[in-house]
């Protein structure tokens, strides 16, 4: 046990210079002490003996893989930019990139799960569905987002309801497809202490996963925990009282600065088995498990960074990321922390608002820096990347003299709180627009908010998309929603009519040649066009053409020519 010390003590070993933000290179004189140079880390090390055992400071039943040194002379290599990326999908419909996430595949394996499921049910009349009426039936609950009602057969009511659903697909055919929807056989499961709890709906969150983690990642990355809101009775089911919704579903969430879900995980009380884990990992305690789970989309001796806060921060979790070329910054707890050579809190609590102290040390050669700086409360941190230095102002209020006042804030707190809060931004976006449809069913309420997932995770990969074109026509999340929730439901529905067109189109097809498109008016999604096929050719409608042609506009219910060389049915849109 080392000795205690005393605050003549603290007050010298304060002076000790600290890093720079690079490489912890101090900025004192070089016949002074320097902390981070390999030949005088010694002197270091023999002045904190007492204090700071590098020996004692990692737990004693933690193992680390054997990890053979490379020598390399190369420089290191740069973090990763995500705007020289080229982009060789064609991605540019709001359609088009949520495919990109939801799969065909996993819609054909959605459609034979509940085929099985109706088999196993009733074995007379068993349902079967397409991609098609499944693609329909995410469109409605995209549609059931941005419209709110108390009950979900208001959408159909002829008052309440809206035209769109209603032309998509009938309130029965909607309620037995809610009723049979299946991710995953039933017959498949185990029983018993070690079955799988989330088997059914472990395709639709592995396929997911997949997906995320293939775009490219962002250099600042961020793991926290995510609460799928529910009060539903279920053993999976969390209570978590710092949270706004205090009920639900737990999951850790690896994302981007952007708030872009790269990688996340259902807390099911599994995920911690010895079965799950890889031989060249570790064993380094149940919260800093999850960290290196997620940790493994992220692309090593990159020097991509990674935060997080103090329910997963320890020492070898620090370094074991250290040893992967991944930079780490996350607040910590103080118990976490043995023989540190840094004052008490009750010493800290006396200094005025803003004090800060620190130390750096080796770890099994990794360099930590450890800080504590007093605000309104003390803030603990420790990171492998950067320091205290610059110390910049901060505005705080100050309730004794009743005004704001400047304190000093270590630079290691400000690039904690501008790339901490990835995830809290996933979180608020979803909170925007999610679907709330409630079920007795317990997957059902977490197959809704990976879809809200997929749909935010679209439109952020949408935003990322224009701003490498050099595009700034971005779309709203609600607009984004909008014509993804219509190119599902329009897709493959339309049914030409017979007959002349009434009065009305003709009136309009007048209004239209002598005053052009209005502007503002709606054109079709692109998906839709090219469904719009009709088996009798007929006359254009577009003033100034006398062509004939199959294709029909579903939403104009006009027929324009369509194809190559042919521009009368972008003119009727955009003229």
């Amino acid at each position: 046990m080392a000795n205690k010390i005393d605050d003549s003590d603290i007050l010298q070993l304060l002076d000790i210079p600290s890093g720079s933000e690079d490489d912890f290179e101090s900025d004192v004189d070089d016949d002074q002490l320097d902390l981070y140079k390999e030949p005088d880390i010694t002197t270091f090390e023999g002045l904190i003996s007492q204090q700071f055992s590098s020996e004692s400071i990692v737990d004693e039943d933690v193992i680390f893989p054997i990890i053979e040194s490379v020598v390399n002379n190369t420089p290191s290599i740069p973090s990763i930019e995500v705007k020289n990326v080229v982009w060789t999908e064609e991605l540019e419909t709001p359609f088009q990139i949520f495919k990109y996430f939801f799969t065909s595949d996993l819609l054909d394996h959605i459609c034979c799960e509940t085929y099985k499921y109706g088999v196993q049910n009733n074995s007379s009349n068993p349902l079967k569905i397409n991609k098609e009426d499944l693609q329909k039936y995410i469109g409605i609950l995209i549609i059931m987002s941005l419209i709110n009602t108390s009950n979900i057969r208001n959408y159909w009511s002829s008052v309440l309801g809206n035209d769109s659903l209603k032309a998509t697909m009938t309130i029965n055919i909607y309620e037995t497809i809610r009723a049979n929807l299946h991710f995953n056989d039933n017959l498949s499961t185990s029983t018993g202490p070690g079955r799988d709890k989330i088997h059914k709906i472990r395709p639709l969150i592995e396929t997911l996963r997949k997906r995320f983690s293939s775009r490219p990642i962002e250099e600042n990355l961020a793991v926290d925990e995510q609460i799928c809101s529910t009060k539903a009775q279920s053993s999976l089911k969390v209570y978590m009282p710092n949270k706004p919704h205090k009920w639900g579903y737990k999951f850790f969430v690896l994302s981007g600065a952007s708030g872009f879900a790269y990688n996340f995980e259902f807390c099911s009380g599994q995920e911690n088995n010895s079965e799950s884990r890889k031989a060249s990992e570790p064993d380094l305690g149940a919260s800093a498990n999850v960290v290196m789970r997620l940790s493994r989309v992220i692309p090593n001796n990159q020097n991509f960074k990674l935060f997080f806060d103090n329910y997963y921060t320890t020492l070898p979790l620090l370094v074991y990321l250290k040893k992967k070329k991944i930079l780490s910054l996350g607040t910590v707890r103080r118990n976490r922390l043995k023989n540190v050579m840094l004052p008490d809190d009750s010493i800290l609590m006396k200094q005025p608002r803003g004090t800060t102290a620190h130390c750096i040390s080796k770890v099994l050669d990794t360099d930590i820096v450890a800080v504590i700086w007093k605000d309104t409360k003390i803030v603990s941190l420790l990171s492998t990347f950067t320091a205290i230095d610059p110390v910049v102002k901060v505005s705080r209020f100050d309730r004794k003299q009743k005004k704001r006042i400047e304190v000093d804030c270590p630079n290691i707190i400000q690039v904690y709180n501008r790339l901490m809060g990835g995830v809290d931004l996933l979180d608020g976006l979803l909170g925007r627009h999610k679907i709330k449809m409630r079920s007795r069913k317990w997957y059902m309420r977490v197959f809704h908010h990976l879809l809200d997932v997929t749909v935010v995770n679209s439109w952020l990969l949408h935003k990322r998309i224009q701003k490498q074109k050099g595009n700034n026509s971005v779309l709203l999340l609600v607009k984004f929603r909008e014509q993804l929730a219509l190119s599902l439901c329009k897709i493959g529905t339309y049914t030409p009519k017979r007959g002349r067109p009434t009065n009305d189109v003709q009136e309009g097809i007048i209004k239209k040649g002598k005053m052009g498109t209005k502007i503002g008016q709606h054109a079709p999604p692109k998906e839709i066009i090219s469904q719009l096929k009709v088996k009798k050719k007929t006359r254009c409608k577009n003033p100034g053409c006398k062509g004939f042609t199959f294709m029909m506009c579903g939403k104009c219910q006009i027929s324009l020519c369509c194809g190559k060389g042919l521009t009368c049915f972008t003119k009727w849109h955009t003229t």
